[in-house]
């Protein structure tokens, strides 16, 4: 599921980066040049004044902005949101707690293995598992308390 939030988030990062390059392409002023004889030879003139030029990159900057908001705010912001929440989790597990790992599994933490970062939990039938302690999913409340 956390990935196809992904895809869809980057398909949108995409989508706003195509509209922005149209909406750019349209925004940007082409310049005509018209050719003057002189005395001394032809010189260019351009027909675009200095302004047009610093209204474009105003324009550039914006939009590179908005996009950029954007992808704090698609991606970004979502990922430290997660983040923040399993370490919240991850600091008020206890031994004895009934917890769920992320492959399904469900048990009650036995005792935590400092050095290795692990936990060994007490399953159903008398059996123990030692999981990755990031492996763990959630507390569980169990029916019935």
């Amino acid at each position: 599921m956390r990935n196809n939030r992904a895809r869809g988030a980057f398909r949108l990062g995409l989508l706003a980066l195509a509209l922005a390059a149209t909406v750019l392409a349209g925004c940007i002023p082409t310049t005509e040049t018209t050719n003057t004889t002189t005395a001394g030879g032809t010189t260019d003139t351009t027909v675009a004044e200095q302004t047009s030029s610093s209204s474009t990159i105003l324009t550039i900057v914006m939009y590179a902005v908005v996009i950029g908001g954007l992808f704090y705010f698609l991606l970004i912001r979502p990922q430290r949101t997660r983040q923040k929440k399993q370490q919240e989790l991850m600091s008020s597990l206890a031994v004895g707690d009934e917890v769920q790992t992320i492959g399904g599994i469900f048990g009650t933490i036995e005792y935590f293995d400092q050095e290795t970062d692990t936990a060994v939990l007490q399953v159903e039938g008398g059996g123990k598992l030692r999981v990755a302690r990031r492996a763990l999913a959630g507390k569980v409340t169990p029916k019935g308390r």
